[in-house]
């Protein structure tokens, strides 16, 4: 039984741990290409923000369509995503989108 209990724990906290990008411990604050490519960025810019508290609560809308949106964008050339978090407890994440 207690090594059923580890391994459950084990993958609990393993879990989900390929789906994001650079995490630090303490604070992150990194900015990453969506798809990186050699287009030049666009004169327009939107941005579109989503946010997570203690991982309980989770609002916004950051998807690539609200910030081209925001910025209005009708041709999209480059699609950034950036974020934002201290301890884990809260996070921001930004899709920022450039285009004409």
């Amino acid at each position: 039984m207690k090594k059923i209990v580890l391994l459950i724990l084990f993958a609990a906290s393993i879990s989900g741990c390929a789906a994001t990008g650079m995490n630090g411990w303490l604070y992150t604050g990194v900015t990453e290409p969506v798809n990186a490519t050699n287009a030049a960025q666009g004169s327009k810019k939107g941005e579109a923000s989503c946010i997570n508290v203690l991982g309980i609560v989770a609002a916004g809308n950051c998807s690539i369509d609200e910030a081209a949106r925001q910025g209005g964008i009708k041709a999209i050339k480059t699609v950034d995503k950036k974020r934002s978090s201290v301890l884990g407890l809260y996070v921001k994440e930004t899709t920022i989108v450039t285009g004409e």
